[in-house]
Parts: C-alpha cells; structure tokens; sequence
C-alpha cells in the first residue's frame, strides 16, 4: 500500500498563502523603493558632478588660475577637488597633462568633451565600474585657461561612489530583514485570523459528525454563520431532508413487502398443511394445486413489478422511442378492456389524434394501468374516457372515470408503491398497489409526470410526455 502524504489542513493552508501574499507584496513595494531611492541618489549625484564641471570652467577662466597652476598646484589641486572620491583631469589641446588628480589612480574614461559654452546634461555622462567595482560617472568638457584670450583645455571631471553602493546594499538588506519578518507577522496573525472565521465550519463538522441513521430528523443550525457557510448548511439540510424522505420511504417498503409477501406465503402454508394433516381425495389435492397456482401467479406479478421499478430508479430501463399514433394506442386499450367494462357496465371512449414520442411496450402499459384503475373503481354504469391534448411543448394523455370522491391526502399518495385508498386491503388478491407507482416509474423515464386532479366525483390521471425525445429524468 502506497504511503499516505499527509495533508495541510485549510487553515494552515489559507495562513500560508496569506503569508505568501504578504511577502510577494512587501517584495515588490521594497523592490519599487529601492530602485526609486537608487534613482534619486544617482540623480543627486550626477547633478553634483555637472556642478563641478561649471565649478571648475570658472575657475579656470580667472586670470590668477594659470600662474597658481605653475606655482601653487597642490592648492588649486585642494580647492578644486574638494571630495576624496574626486577625479581631475585637465590636459591641454596636445594632450599634455597639467593637473591630474587621481589619488585611486583609475583608469579614466574618455568621454567627448562639451563645446566651450555648451550646458553639461546627464546624457554627456559616461558610466563605468572602478577596479572595486564600485559605480562611477564622468563628464569632459573645453574651458578657457584664463580671460580674455586664454588657450583652451579639456576639463574631465569624474567621481567614484562606493559609498552610494554600501549605503544601497544596506538599503537592500533591510528591505529583506523587513519582507521576511511582514511574512512572518502575516502568517501569525492570518493563522489567528483563519481559526476565528473557521469556527462556524469546526462546529458544523462537530454537529453533523453527532447524525446517525436515528437522528435522520436532526438538522444542522446556521447560527452566527457567515453567508457562504450559511448556504453550504441549508444545502446540507436539504439533503438531510431527503435522505429522512428516502429513508422513511425505504423503510415502509420493506414493511409493506414484507406485508404483501406474508399474506400469499401464509396462504400457501396454511392450505398445504391443513391439506397434509389427513389424507384426501384427488380432487382435494388438486384444488389445493389450483390455488396455490393462484398464489404463485401473484407472486411473480408481485416480483416482476418490483424488478421493473428497481430497474426504472436505477435508469436501467432502455428505451425505444418510436413516433406513435395518439389515436391507435387509445383505441387499443380501449378494445382491450371492453369485455371487462361491459361486465360492470361501464362505457370506454377514446377521444384525440396525434403523434408523440415514446417507447410503445412503457406507454401500453402504463395507459393500460391507468385504464384497469379506473375500470376496478368507476361507477357502475359511466363512461370512461380516454383522451390527448397538446398543451405546445408536451401531450397530455388523460384517463378520467366517475368514483367515489378521495380525501385529499389519499390522492397526495395514490402513486406511492404498495398504497391502497382501501386501508382494509380486501382488493389485494387483485391488485398489490405496485400499478400507479410503476405509471410514475415509466414517466419519469420518459422525462415526462403523471399527476392526478379530481373535480367533485370525476378523477382525472394525465400523463405528459414532452414533443422531442430526451434524457430519462
């Protein structure tokens, strides 16, 4: 057997992805500050290093300047740096250096120098990386050696910021340090959070564990529950509701077989033991086989009803729908049970044409189970009628006879397996209540009802059967 992977339960799961969240985005807000601070130190800077071009054309352009570079070069050297991280450069047309201020002695790069009365912008800016690997900037530019005639020379005026790349990294390190520990902090308080909004669910799951098959009748309280939850319990009830519905219904069924059985199986017992307990004359004996016969007979309708309901609740039904004429199959069963009729002297009249879809062997027999109900209970004497009506989208075949009115609960209940408006039972040698509900069976295959109305002594059973064929219900 495979190993079992446990499971994280919804809480820790739900804490988990909070947590995660939370971190994604205290990530992406720290990645958003950083790089806005690291655009605005480098744009502080730039501005800065631009100043120190303008700083240094104007000094230059002083008429003292040429001689203080002869004379006096670390001062000038001094005054123009300024910062330790500075580079200087300035060279002549020819190339000749006269002042270089390198102290990490670097490698400068050669950007293309301004024109003498051009404004510095960052796009003159040329970036590169020092031998540290620290960030650095640079920015070339012509001046004037002393006014009003001085010879040109090229200013390049470069920086190294290793100090802006320390101060970032920290910057990073504690968007990590304050990320990590948001994550921490959301998945403690979301674990709080999730257990106190579970409470309906844990209590749901401690009340619906306490229904047993007894307690059918229990239903489970939505107190305090919020809408999602509340709509999972009134679904739970519901379903509740059916199961006591279904249950119940199980139940008398197997009393009521257990009823209908008993009465054939004492019948057989009692008669072939009286029959043995002395002898008898052949024709005894065969009368005894006669009824038993009898017995027999309704046993095995009694089985084979059973077995097609069960089939029909299990959609185990095929069905052959076929275009049927509306006309011949009410003349038919018509014809049928004329004989029958006339003994009680009942009238069969069969009224309406059309064409419907259904499978002929389900619909004969479930009009000839209509029919044979209202033959067993008509009036002496009426008419029984037999007719169709479209209503636009179904056939509505209708069986209607004259009786003795129903209370309305008994009608509530005439297709119920087994039941019988006579309490008494005196007509079960000839019928086993099993006629209606196999009807209600073979409708609900067809994807149609069967529903009974009375108006004052006329009963009245209509089965629908929709226009186009479709699923079994």
């Amino acid at each position: 057997m495979a190993p079992v992977t446990p499971r994280l339960s919804l809480g820790a799961r739900l804490a988990v992805l909070f947590a995660a969240v939370v971190a994604v985005a205290s990530s992406a807000l720290g990645f958003y500050l950083y790089h806005s601070f690291a655009g605005q130190l480098e744009w502080r800077d730039d501005v800065q290093l631009l100043g120190k071009l303008r700083q240094l054309r104007q000094q230059l352009a002083d008429a003292a300047t040429p001689e203080l570079l002869l004379t006096r070069p670390q001062y000038l050297r001094d005054t123009m740096s300024g910062e330790s991280n500075a580079l200087i450069e300035v060279r002549d047309t020819t190339g000749r250096a006269l002042l270089t201020i390198n102290p990490r002695r670097e490698a400068l790069p050669a950007p293309a120098p301004l024109a003498e009365n051009e404004e510095p912008t960052p796009t003159a800016l040329v970036r590169w990386r020092t031998r540290d690997g620290s960030p650095a900037a640079a920015v070339a530019g012509v001046a004037r050696l002393g006014q009003p005639d001085g010879r040109p020379v090229i200013i390049t005026v470069a920086r190294a910021y290793p100090d802006r790349e320390a101060l970032l990294a920290a910057y990073r390190w504690r968007i990590g340090l304050a990320a990590t520990a948001a994550a921490l902090l959301a998945a403690l308080l979301s674990t709080w959070v999730v257990w106190r909004a579970l409470a309906p669910l844990r209590r749901l799951s401690r009340e619906a564990g306490d229904i047993t098959v007894n307690r059918l009748s229990t239903r489970l309280v939505d107190r305090d529950a919020p809408p999602e939850i509340a709509r999972l319990i009134a679904a739970l009830n519901t379903m509740l509701a059916r199961l006591e519905d279904g249950f119940a219904r199980l139940s008398q069924f197997a009393a009521d077989l257990a009823h209908e059985f008993r009465t054939p199986v004492g019948n057989l017992l009692g008669q072939s033991q009286v029959m043995l307990a002395r002898p008898r004359p052949e024709a005894e004996y065969q009368a005894l086989l006669e009824s038993n016969i009898e017995e027999l007979e309704r046993l095995a309708r009694m089985i084979d009803n059973m077995l097609f309901l069960a089939r029909a609740d299990h959609a185990g039904q095929a069905l052959d729908r076929q275009p049927l004429s509306i006309a011949a199959e009410l003349t038919r069963q018509a014809e049928y049970f004329e004989g029958v009729a006339e003994e009680r002297g009942l009238t069969l009249l069969a009224q309406g044409d059309g064409t419907l879809w259904a499978d002929p062997a389900l619909l004969r027999r479930a009009l000839g189970n209509l029919v044979a109900n209202a033959v067993r209970h008509a009036t002496p004497g009426s008419t029984i009628r037999l007719a169709a009506a479209h209503d636009g989208n179904a056939w509505n075949l209708m069986v209607e006879n004259d009786g003795a009115p129903l209370p309305e609960d008994v009608l509530a209940r005439l297709f119920d397996r087994f039941y019988r408006a006579d309490t008494a039972r005196a007509d079960s040698a000839r019928s086993n209540g099993l006629g209606l509900a196999i009807v209600r069976s073979i409708m609900a295959l067809h994807g149609g009802q069967a529903q009974v109305a009375q108006a004052g002594s006329r009963l009245r059973f209509t089965l629908t059967f929709p226009d186009a064929p479709g699923p079994a219900a």
